[in-house]
């Protein structure tokens, strides 16, 4: 074990240890007549899908008039694969009209997310999305968050597996034990359990932190597989297990980086969920947490070798464990527009700028799709990519859908450029506390310029983050813009279209005014010097950095 016991664990480690089953004294602070938790519950609430945060925006201004800072809290689903029926949709549309700031947000985990609910409300708010047979146990916290998976591989014509009932399956083996949760936000009267309350998977500390998996297929990598913790990838007969990725790492910290999940082992799906379990279980045992910073289960790859771990998994398992399989090239989808399915009905993907599903002056998305659901009753499917997807609708319903998202200004396949449609940006500011610069608040800014000076139909993924810990998966992105300061962004270039390598730092602290003519600059440069059908990624990859920079300042 890497902690000895006069090691100093971090205070997240002795909030969870002391925190009897992540109960801690929340439901006792629910009652108390103030805007905000203790530190130590706030910790805890993370496990229960809640993050405490403040308005930044106004947070200078209340602290020069000696005022406490405007506290409010996000809530985050948990919904294995994005998987929503039209009613849960209508039913979180109101949760977030009545407690919230009246927009919904979907996640690049394939969730919701809701902002601006006050202390007051945290109760009501989370019973009624409990009521509508929705989660948000373990959405966030040192678990096993949101297990993604292709939205639509149980309808699409092209799919041969259903990897959301797979999803489904393992987020509900890994779920978290104790009843907790159910006693805060459901009502749900404390019963003496005896031992039956303790974490047969997690142990009193859970895991050092976050964890996340995802399942994926080779034709399809829509939701970035090598970024996970577990990638499984679909193949002839079983899954290609991968291990160790990860993307947030700390400016000017080279001991803290991004990296891409390793090749671990071929499986069979009767196997899955116990060596899932097992990697689970060695990262619980050996991930550091004296180090936050250090506690991914990426570091534990690196420090201790792929070997290492598949020997311990072996030694737990008590069989060998099989070779990975060689795989065709990957390619991903986004899913929007018309398609077909198996039992002859249609879906349509829907483009949702950064997620946000709002109303505003140009565009009525939150109203229109209200309406579309209500009078149609489709099925709902989340991306990995933060777009929407409604599913099971008859052919004869398409024309009036067309018509309505007409109306509504909604985005469709035709009517979004090439450089929106492959744009994603997290929250970052105002709500944010680790957001050193916007993101969402500025990029459909930066793209609109773009557009406007010829670029739209550039085909790359371009995305942005307010800091490091690259929320938006910008690590991977074609072109990754990340926050280092106010208004200053480091710019990443070569990644690859379809999710399997990193990009590598262009240029450091860019100001935003200059953000657009530094992208202009590098679009003419692979313009006038790409090969044919060569993406922007690998032409930044193939030229490398250093000539690319002599090329555009030439």
């Amino acid at each position: 074990m890497p902690n000895e016991p006069n090691e100093k664990l971090t205070k997240e480690e002795v909030a969870k240890a002391q925190s009897n089953y992540l109960r801690g004294t929340i439901k006792e602070e629910l009652k108390e007549n103030s805007s905000h938790f203790n530190e130590t519950n706030i910790k805890l609430l993370k496990f229960h899908g809640v993050y405490q945060q403040d308005d930044r925006d106004t947070r200078q201004e209340r602290i020069a008039n000696k005022l406490e800072k405007e506290y409010s809290f996000m809530i985050r689903t948990k919904l294995p694969s994005g998987q929503l029926t039209g009613k849960q949709y209508l039913q979180l549309n109101e949760v977030c009209n009545e407690y919230a700031n009246k927009t919904l947000r979907i996640t690049t985990r394939q969730t919701i997310q809701f902002h601006g609910i006050i202390k007051g409300d945290l109760h009501e708010s989370l019973n009624e999305i409990n009521k509508n047979l929705i989660t948000t146990y373990g959405a966030c916290g040192d678990v096993v968050r949101n297990v993604t998976a292709c939205p639509v591989c149980d309808i699409d014509l092209d799919y041969s597996i259903d990897l959301t009932k797979i999803a489904k399956e393992i987020s509900d083996h890994l779920l978290p034990n104790t009843r907790s949760y159910y006693e805060v936000w459901v009502d749900e009267e404390k019963i003496d359990l005896g031992n039956n309350d303790e974490e047969p998977l997690y142990g009193k500390t859970y895991l050092p932190r976050k964890f996340k998996i995802g399942i994926s297929l080779p034709h399809d990598n829509c939701i970035d597989v090598f970024t996970q913790d577990v990638g499984i990838i679909a193949t002839e007969g079983g899954f290609n297990l991968l291990i160790g990725g990860g993307l947030g790492h700390t400016h000017n910290k080279p001991e803290t980086y991004p990296r891409l999940a390793s090749e671990l082992c071929f499986t069979t799906q009767e196997k899955l969920l116990s060596i899932l379990e097992n990697i689970v279980k060695i990262q619980k045992d050996y991930g550091i947490r004296t180090n936050r910073k250090h506690a991914r289960l990426k570091y534990l790859i690196d420090d201790k070798g792929v070997d290492w771990f598949k020997n311990e998994l072996e030694k737990r398992l008590g069989y060998k464990l099989e070779s990975f399989k060689k795989l065709n090239d990957f390619k991903t989808t986004d899913h929007l527009g018309w398609h077909k399915q198996k039992n002859g009905l249609w879906y349509i993907g829907l483009f949702i700028e950064n997620g946000r599903i709002l109303d505003d002056s140009k565009k009525q998305i939150k109203t229109g799709l209200k309406e579309i659901i209500e009078e149609f009753n489709p099925d709902i499917r989340l991306t990995a990519h933060q777009n929407i997807v409604l599913v099971n609708i008859k052919e004869e319903d398409k024309n009036k859908i067309n018509e309505k998202l007409e109306t509504y200004k909604i985005f469709k396949e035709e009517t979004v450029s090439s450089l929106r449609r492959n744009s994603m940006a997290c929250p970052a500011l105002p709500t944010c506390g680790l957001a050193l610069a916007e993101a969402e608040r500025y990029l459909p800014n930066v793209i609109d310029e773009l557009e406007s000076l010829g670029f739209k139909d550039e085909v790359l993924t371009l995305r942005i983050s307010g800091c490091p810990n690259s929320c938006s998966r910008t690590p991977v992105s074609e072109l990754g813009i990340i926050g280092t300061s106010t208004n200053k962004y480091n710019v990443y270039v070569g990644g690859d279209f379809q999710g399997t390598r990193l990009n590598k730092i262009y240029k450091e602290n860019v100001s935003s005014q200059d953000l657009v003519g530094e992208i202009a600059k590098l679009f003419n440069a692979y313009r006038e010097n790409k090969k044919t059908d060569e993406g922007f990624g690998n032409f930044c990859t193939r030229v490398s950095i250093e000539k690319l920079r002599l090329l555009i300042n030439h």
